[in-house]
């Protein structure tokens, strides 16, 4: 079965200590812990030939540079100033992560809505969506249910998700496990080398 790994919202402004995220209190500590894992996990996925595709939230800007009414302002009224603009440092992928092999802008909590990301499924024959990102009970339960409603075999690897509540990361781990795989990075890794 032909798989793919989805790095979810692991963008600089989202995600690092200098981006707009943080700037406006929503701040995420717990995302050092993932790192590792995480990029354990991409360059195990390009030794393998596994393809690694970037999800990033993007802002979308008129021709007046105004962005448009989407449910990311509508969550986060400060994007609406700045933040997730394609082609700044803030949209990019983590500094620290290793590239991925594809980028898919996407405009909402959704993977799919609007996206190109099923083009790049289906040219690439993926039927397995292995996911890793921020927030567990955000965009990676929101995609594993997406995926699971277009016939895709979902995975999450468990130590490399979190969110900014362990509650609500451990319910949604519950709730992933009851219609996906939760593994960790180790034993994915593992049960694709046997």
């Amino acid at each position: 079965m032909s798989k793919a790994l989805l790095i979810l919202d692991l963008q600089n402004d989202i995600c690092h200590p200098e981006g707009v995220y943080h700037k406006n209190g929503l701040i995420a500590p717990q995302i050092a812990s993932i790192l590792p894992p995480i990029i354990q996990t991409i360059e195990f996925c390009h030794q393998v030939h596994l393809p690694v595709i970037s999800l990033q939230s993007t802002v979308f800007l008129d021709l007046k540079k105004l962005p448009s009414i989407s449910n990311l302002l509508h969550s986060r009224a400060f994007l609406e100033k700045e933040g997730l603009r394609e082609g700044t440092w803030g949209h990019d992928l983590l500094d620290t992560l290793p590239h991925a092999d594809y980028m898919v802008r996407k405009w909402s909590v959704s993977i799919f809505h609007q996206s190109e990301l099923e083009a790049y499924l289906n040219f690439l024959k993926v039927q397995e969506l292995v996911l890793v990102g921020f927030t567990t009970n955000g965009v990676v339960e929101t995609a594993a249910r997406e995926a699971l409603g277009k016939h895709y075999t979902v995975t999450v690897l468990a130590d490399c998700v979190t969110s900014y509540s362990e509650a609500l990361h451990l319910a949604s781990l519950t709730n992933i496990s009851s219609f996906g795989k939760l593994l960790s990075s180790n034993e994915w890794k593992q049960l694709l080398l046997e």
